[in-house]
């Protein structure tokens, strides 16, 4: 066997990430875009010692539960690896994940809360453009990674945004092409437009961060954006000059309208800025939200510690329930926002601080008795520290929510280790069509 070899195979089974398994000569092989029971024709893609990668090129066989080809699929953003089976699967799939990755008794695992839109839910969007030559000159293409690659799929209508979004950038890609902006392209280090990012809110507020080299004059697209689209309340430009991945620079400069715009989760309204920390399917968050104040059992006697607290969303929702919540995070900016979002709610019974969340938790609690904290870390899961830390206080209860289930499961170990419980999880779908899914996870210290 070696790459780019295929073979016929009948696919036995899908793994956590819903990938189709068979086995070729007693070696596991795992492939992309395959359901179970669909026989195919697959070509190995990457081969390792005890496992190989391969992908689906041609259903031989379709499985009733598949709703697209491999051609549709092929359209789509590397981020839908889920969009070619119907959303039971899907769902079973990503329960099966949390299931398996956790590989732990006695604990309830709850059913996965669904999505009530599979499509057209994200309130955020980042797309790079990229010119590309033509028999007429050049044109701009505009889209999403393909997957494991640095190559652009040149499309309109992305299903994961909302319509207006897509208009949006639709819009900013047809000025492009008649401004002759020039396009960064990032083999050469040249040119002036990287990406643009657009948010939205449950209120129909939009915001644009046109995303460049270096200063530019967009007045002309501002005033074209502005009769366009009502909804658009604010547009800034960030300035990245550097080569690199990394998208977002600190450079950011309004050049129309409001600051932030404004969202609503579960009756507060929060001020978003471009930088600012927000899931990204509301409907889905406010599910989210309430299902982890619900786990935490929580009542006016409690006080409460927020970690990694963003802009105090979650924070702010929980102090409707508790005698006091005190948010901590070590991005300013966030503290920032947070307490302007405090205000703006008028809500007296939270505080935030900025600060590493190890050392103000061991501060809060030789102040007073902290009864539950919450912590929703990036994917990369909790620092050992901060862990540690969480232990040597003995605070009683927490919940842990995780966007990324298997460093979820390396923390929870940590702390069943160390004297805690695992209750309950509860699976949330906050990314359809993806393989990402969102848990909660109650512990609880033991005696």
């Amino acid at each position: 066997m070696k790459e780019n070899d295929t073979y016929k195979v009948l696919i036995e089974s899908f793994d956590v990430n819903g990938y189709g398994v068979c086995h070729i000569d007693s070696k596991v092989v795992f492939v992309m875009y395959a359901l179970e029971n669909e026989e195919c024709i697959i070509k190995i893609t990457n081969i390792h010692k005890k496992y190989v990668f391969s992908e689906a090129i041609k259903i031989l066989k379709p499985s009733p539960n598949r709703i697209l080809t491999l051609e549709e699929m092929s359209k789509l953003s590397g981020e839908c690896d889920l969009a070619h089976v119907d959303y039971e699967t899907e769902l079973k799939i990503k329960y099966l994940k949390v299931k398996q990755t956790l590989r732990l008794d006695n604990y309830k695992l709850n059913n996965i809360i669904k999505a009530d839109n599979i499509y057209n839910y994200r309130n955020k969007v980042m797309v790079p453009f990229q010119s590309i030559k033509t028999e007429d000159g050049h044109d701009v293409i505009s889209g999403f990674y393909e997957k494991k690659s640095h190559e652009i799929i040149d499309s309109d209508n992305d299903n994961m945004s909302t319509k207006l979004s897509n208009d949006i950038r639709y819009l900013i890609k047809r000025y492009l092409v008649l401004f002759n902006v020039p396009i960064y392209d990032e083999l050469t280090h040249t040119g002036v437009f990287r990406e643009v990012m657009i948010r939205n809110t449950i209120n129909n507020d939009y915001m644009v961060v046109l995303i460049v080299t270096r200063d530019y004059d967009f007045s002309r697209l501002v005033e074209i954006l502005k009769e366009e689209f009502v909804e658009i309340k604010s547009i800034y430009i960030n300035i990245n000059s550097d080569k690199t991945n990394v998208i977002l620079s600190n450079d950011f400069k309004k050049i129309y309208g409001e600051d932030s715009i404004v969202e609503n989760i579960l009756g507060l309204d929060f001020e978003v800025k471009p930088k600012t920390f927000m899931q990204v399917n509301h409907n889905q968050c406010e599910k989210l939200y309430t299902e982890a104040i619900r786990l935490a059992d929580l009542n006016k006697n409690m006080n409460v510690i927020d970690a990694y607290c963003g802009m105090g969303s979650i924070t702010l929702n929980i102090a409707k329930h508790v005698n006091h919540v005190t948010g901590i995070e070590i991005v300013d900016d966030a503290i920032v926002n947070a307490n302007n979002n405090k205000k703006r709610n008028n809500i007296l019974n939270a505080d935030f601080i900025c600060g590493p969340c190890e050392n103000e938790i061991t501060k809060l609690v030789n102040k007073e008795k902290i009864d539950v904290i919450f912590f929703d870390p990036p994917r990369k899961g909790c620092d050992k520290k901060f862990l540690d830390t969480v232990i040597s206080m003995n605070i009683p209860k927490i919940v842990y929510i995780s966007c990324n289930i298997a460093t979820a499961k390396r923390d929870i170990d940590i702390l069943i280790n160390s004297g805690y419980e695992l209750k309950e999880v509860t699976p949330v779908d906050l990314f359809p069509r993806t393989s990402h899914v969102e848990t909660i996870a109650l512990l609880t210290r033991k005696n």
